[in-house]
């Protein structure tokens, strides 16, 4: 009798992890689609360094739609483990892709202004709160911290889109 509860509750918190593990996926998704047209823009940079930055963003770019796919798809299947997991690799990917040659070319700046508190988010903490997730992810442990961690950056730069959008409506341009 233990047992047939136990079943019975488990889906209910799972449905709602995949929901939101679902909404960050197609999120991320509509973003990547979005951006997708850029590969084909012709960057004529004057350094090797940019040029293969860009050629890290253009894999970046190609590689989003299908890891955040699969991420939707294990969503859809219901298997919480294996999306948590696909958005800890797509935050690992976009931070190796992007992250690490931003931090090369231009430095990381720490300070309490916006740049600083977003460069510390998303160059520190993301892959940091990725490795977590997906360790937790693996070990089939704490599903809802797991996908906390591995949305952390999504809900960061849409928060600071919002907040935004709410200081242009205040305020004005």
């Amino acid at each position: 009798m233990t047992t047939a509860v136990t079943t019975e509750a488990a889906p209910s918190r799972h449905r709602w992890l995949c929901f939101f593990l679902a909404v960050i996926a197609t999120i991320e998704l509509v973003d990547a689609l979005t951006s997708i047209q850029t590969i084909f823009t012709d960057h004529s940079d004057d350094t090797t360094a940019l040029r293969f930055a860009q050629t890290l963003t253009n894999i970046r770019l190609l590689l989003t739609p299908l890891i955040v796919a699969a991420a939707l798809v294990f969503c859809a299947m219901g298997n919480v483990h294996r999306a948590i997991l696909a958005l800890a690799a797509f935050d690992l990917m976009v931070w190796s892709l992007d992250g690490v040659p931003a931090i090369a070319l231009h430095g990381i700046s720490l300070s309490f202004e916006y740049g600083g508190l977003e460069d510390v988010i998303l160059y520190i903490i993301t892959p940091i709160a990725a490795l977590a997730g997906g360790a937790l992810a693996l070990r089939k442990r704490r599903p809802g911290l797991a996908s906390l961690l591995v949305s952390l950056s999504t809900l960061f730069r849409w928060i600071s889109v919002v907040i935004f959008f709410i200081v242009v409506l205040k305020y004005g341009i």
